[in-house]
């Protein structure tokens, strides 16, 4: 990596500014955070702008500022292909196949997350155990991945070793979460949205700038490359299999995310959804844009980088004055919290009220599990702390993997949704196998090489639903009463 220049005492001002304003709002939230409904879901009173800004916000993460520049950084306009549609989508999906009900069955139904969903229309509260043990061992992954960009920032503006932003944004976001819930989580993320937005605008015209504009840069990325402007991209990294498949993990399988689906929870109203899905989607659009844009442009105006996580903190920290940038740098950093949040809580409430309140001790009282909610957070944080200090992958590879595997979520949603025969058994069995199969065709290699560059998100998602849809004509003994599909299914 080029040398860069290293002045800490701006960006610990910026940063120490930043991290007071979210221990205020921490504060603040706390206050008004009375009960586990308030706690896990704002008591389904979000409107439209927090609801909004939070909804792109939680998708937003270091991956849209780090990983996914750094990755089309390395392959050119083609790996814009997949992430400026993906995003187009990724929220309107959702909305359109879930939202709707799910913001009806919340309010009526009193749902805080998606286990609590699952349960309820598969008439098995024990399966939540098994749900809330699968989503942790893939949230865990997924905040890690977001904390290691944290040591990237720390190390790039001051010098550190990459382990004092880990710790550093975990016991933040530990902090804020504990105390306010989804509250906090949510009033942050709208300072954070303002702060992403202003950071993806930085870096891209920083890029125009210091490039003599985007003819110059392009006609600089071509000399270096023609593979760089064109599909399969560089190395053949983008054939169409991984390009298709790739688009429909970010955006289809965005449904099966439950620190996302558990927003819905929080809206206040159907049009709230509509309005908030509108706000994020414009929003997501033009920061992922820029982002990735900036991705492109930065091989020719900063050059060869030994980690190409780095391209759009260098490209901010070289082109403006070490406060501004600091500035920005805390937008980046926003972007990972944001996630962290709301993937935090979402762990949180998987680990007790999802395994301990349903499965382990039934009789455990709300006012109890809200008490305990905050001691686990701590336990939760702490290890997604661990798990980004041993840095075990790239934070592309890392979220990418998280993100798929709780992708296997999708199938039992909406074959519980639209279809009446899905039954409990099947549920959990078309979880299981797809993870299985996702993992199967991700590590072995025989496996991988069968199914042809196609991303194992696909391959996972085929299984799981033949799986549903075998396994459910086998059980009909387990499926739901008739009242329980007239609620879920006749949602007005």
């Amino acid at each position: 990596m080029p040398e860069v220049a290293v002045n800490p005492v701006p960006f610990f001002v910026v940063i120490g500014l930043y991290i007071v304003l979210m221990a205020g709002i921490g504060i603040y939230a706390t206050r008004h955070t009375n009960t586990m409904q308030d706690y896990f879901v704002l008591s389904g009173k979000a409107g439209f702008i927090v609801s909004g800004i939070a909804y792109a916000t939680t998708q937003y993460s270091m991956g849209t500022f780090l990983g996914t520049p750094g990755t089309i950084y390395g392959i050119g306009y083609a790996g814009m292909g997949i992430n400026v549609p993906g995003v187009a989508f990724s929220l309107v999906i959702p909305a359109i196949f879930i939202g709707r009900r799910l913001v009806t069955l919340g309010h009526r139904e009193g749902f805080l997350t998606l286990s609590d969903y699952l349960s309820d229309r598969y008439e098995n509260k024990k399966m939540s155990g098994v749900l809330g043990v699968m989503m942790l061992c893939f949230l865990i992954p997924m905040m890690g991945a977001q904390i290691l960009g944290a040591g990237i920032l720390v190390n790039v503006f001051t010098g550190l070793p990459n382990w004092v932003g880990i710790v550093g944004m975990g016991v933040i976001v530990i902090g804020y979460c504990m105390t306010g819930g989804m509250r906090g989580a949510m009033m942050t993320d709208v300072v954070q949205g303002v702060l992403m937005f202003g950071a993806a605008i930085a870096a891209f015209v920083i890029c125009l700038v210091m490039g003599g504009g985007m003819s110059s840069l392009n006609e600089s990325l071509a000399k270096i490359g023609e593979s760089f402007m064109t599909f399969p991209g560089a190395n053949g990294a983008m054939p169409w299999g991984y390009y298709v498949s790739n688009i429909l993990l970010w955006s289809f399988f965005t449904m099966g995310q439950p620190q996302l689906f558990t927003k819905f929870f929080a809206m206040k109203d159907h049009k709230t959804m509509f309005r908030s899905v509108i706000l994020a989607t414009v929003g997501m659009m033009l920061t992922c844009t820029m982002c990735s844009w900036a991705g492109v442009l930065g091989y020719p105006l900063i050059g060869e980088l030994s980690n190409h996580d780095y391209i759009i903190p260098v490209i901010i920290q070289r082109g403006l004055p070490p406060v501004v940038a600091s500035v920005f740098i805390a937008g980046i950093a926003a972007a990972g919290m944001s996630t962290i949040d709301g993937v935090l809580i979402t762990a949180t409430s998987a680990a007790t009220r999802d395994i301990y309140q349903k499965f382990i001790n039934p009789k455990a009282s709300d006012e109890f599990i809200m008490k305990i909610s905050r001691y686990v957070t701590i336990v939760i944080g702490v290890i997604v702390i661990i798990f980004g200090c041993a840095q075990p992958g790239s934070i592309f590879i890392i979220n990418t993997f998280a993100f798929a595997g709780m992708a296997m979520f999708i199938v039992p949603v909406l074959f519980g949704m639209y279809w009446k025969k899905a039954t409990c058994p099947a549920a959990i069995a078309s979880i299981v196998s797809g993870v299985v199969t996702l993992i199967a065709c991700t590590k072995v290699p025989a496996l991988k090489a069968m199914i042809h560059g196609f991303h194992a998100v696909v391959p996972a998602a085929v299984v799981a639903a033949i799986v549903m849809f075998v396994v459910s004509l086998a059980t009909q003994k387990y499926a739901a009463s008739e009242e329980t599909l007239k609620r879920h299914m006749l949602v007005k």
